[in-house]
């Protein structure tokens, strides 16, 4: 009897080890699942404030194509493959950066002047925190936690409040993509944090698949800063 239970608790344990690494690989599958860092990427790049590389200091693509990483759900650009380890070192680092050129990017343009999570004024005891590459201000830390319960909802007040401000300056009437005059409300699309518009959702799509092309015509409407 005590060799039947001892090989009935060894087989359970082997079943119990070979389930945890299944659901061990199963999770590291789906946390590196290129479908999802491709969106990420896709998301987070317009609004990606650094044009060095956070590791060697070179000026991204002197070093032929930068790399794109996704580290806890946010980008990181770097040079070359070779900075991949120096990053992986001190990854808060490099984070800390981001999150200055994000903020100090952002900030004179936020278009939020009431917290999001509270309601009340942002004032001078206000906090900056960053959001994968977009700016989120919020009145005091206690709103922290409730940004954190539900964020999608958040940037969703912060992307309407910005539309409505830069649809103030807008420079263009028709549709970035048909050449059509957008009729009515148009449809309003964040490249980041820079307003497109366009006569319909389609053609917010076709701009996503090849901004640069669509942006240049955008640039030659802004009006000239002196």
């Amino acid at each position: 009897m005590k060799i039947l239970t001892v090989s009935l608790v060894v087989l359970a344990l082997s079943g119990a080890a070979l389930a945890f690494q299944e659901a061990g690989a199963k999770a590291a599958v789906q946390a590196a699942t290129p479908s999802a860092e491709a969106e990420i990427i896709a998301k987070q790049l317009p609004s990606y404030p650094l044009t060095d590389c956070p590791i060697s200091h070179e000026a991204l693509g002197s070093m032929d194509k930068p790399i794109d990483l996704v580290h806890e759900g946010r980008l990181v650009r770097l040079c070359c493959k070779g900075c991949i380890k120096g990053f992986q070192k001190e990854p808060a680092k490099s984070l800390a950066m981001i999150d200055e050129a994000v903020i100090k990017a952002q900030k004179p343009t936020f278009p939020v002047m009431k917290c999001v999570i509270s309601g009340e004024d942002i004032a001078g005891d206000a906090i900056d925190l960053v959001y994968g590459t977009r700016l989120v201000r919020l009145c005091c830390k206690g709103c922290k936690k409730g940004f954190e319960k539900d964020p999608a909802a958040a940037m969703a007040k912060i992307d309407a409040a910005l539309i409505v401000e830069l649809k103030k300056s807008y420079p263009l009437d028709t549709c970035l993509v048909s050449g059509e005059k957008i009729e009515g409300e148009g449809f309003d699309h964040l490249h980041g944090v820079r307003l497109t518009r366009f006569c319909c959702e389609k053609c917010a799509k076709t701009f996503d698949k090849e901004p640069a092309k669509y942006l240049a015509a955008l640039d030659k409407a802004a009006p000239k800063k002196n």
